[in-house]
């Protein structure tokens, strides 16, 4: 009997054992048939979820690229327009650089035109200065007395002779031929239009025009004296030779003129006084 226990036990472990492996089984078919939804499900979810956090993903990296290329077109528009303004700053700095510049060399050439017309303001005193001391001294050295005049006139902006300005200083000519010891007195002017320099040098003209017609004429040239003095009111002692019209135009036309003054020794008898010739 003793030796059977063994025998017994093995009997009965054997089924219980296999009992217990086929339970394991079918447990482990259970477990497996209910977690494999599940995995599926986990699975399908984790799949879903990577989608979406790729799609979120991509969304966002093209928000990002959109915002990177506002800001890199706002950086271009601000820097275009910060060039632009650089550069109307530096436009409008060289503008007034030369503003500047042209100021100060406007500035340069007024202070220039002023010491000039100063210097002809002194010139023509002088010469006018010139002429009264050489009447006055010819006057009282030889004692030589005004015995002749006649005037020509010139046309706007001319030094040149009309015709009927040589016909009177050929009247004029002829009459000093017949005179001995005469000093003729030339002087020129010109009207107040344009600068006084440049209708300085025009009266200047003008005087020798009259001066080297005479001297065509046979008039002796060292007895002829011409001196310009510009659109300047004329010396004491001519303002009543030079006869002004009533309206400006007139006044003009008669300061465009050239009076020609005889002076000769007293014992010659004074002629007619020649007639002025030219435009009026």
């Amino acid at each position: 009997m003793i030796r059977r226990k063994p025998y017994l036990i093995q009997l009965f472990a054997v089924p219980l054992v296999l009992a217990l492996a086929t339970a394991g089984c079918a447990t482990r078919r259970y477990v497996s048939k209910k977690v494999a939804p599940v995995d599926q499900k986990v699975d399908t979810l984790s799949t879903r979820m990577d989608q979406k956090v790729d799609t979120l993903a991509a969304g966002t990296d093209q928000k990002f690229a959109a915002a990177n290329d506002k800001i890199t077109a706002v950086a271009s528009t601000e820097q275009r327009d910060i060039s632009q303004v650089n550069e109307r700053i530096a436009t409008n700095e060289m503008r007034l650089g030369l503003a500047s510049s042209a100021a100060q060399q406007a500035q340069t050439t007024a202070a220039s035109a002023m010491t000039e017309a100063q210097a002809n303001a002194r010139r023509l005193d002088a010469n006018s200065e010139a002429v009264r001391a050489a009447s006055a001294s010819m006057a009282n050295a030889l004692n030589y007395k005004l015995i002749e005049k006649a005037n020509v006139t010139f046309g706007f902006n001319k030094s040149t002779l009309t015709p009927e300005a040589k016909a009177a200083l050929d009247q004029l000519a002829a009459k000093v031929q017949s005179m001995p010891r005469v000093v003729l007195e030339v002087v020129g002017f010109a009207d107040p239009v344009g600068a006084q320099d440049y209708n300085f040098d025009l009266s200047q003209k003008r005087a020798d025009t009259v001066q080297r017609y005479l001297v065509t004429q046979r008039v002796p040239l060292h007895v002829i004296h011409a001196v310009g003095l510009g659109d300047q009111a004329p010396p004491s002692g001519l303002e009543a030779d030079i006869s002004s019209g009533s309206s400006k135009t007139e006044s003009e036309q008669a300061a465009r003129r050239v009076l020609i003054r005889v002076f000769g020794a007293p014992d010659i008898v004074p002629p007619v006084a020649a007639g002025g010739g030219g435009q009026k």
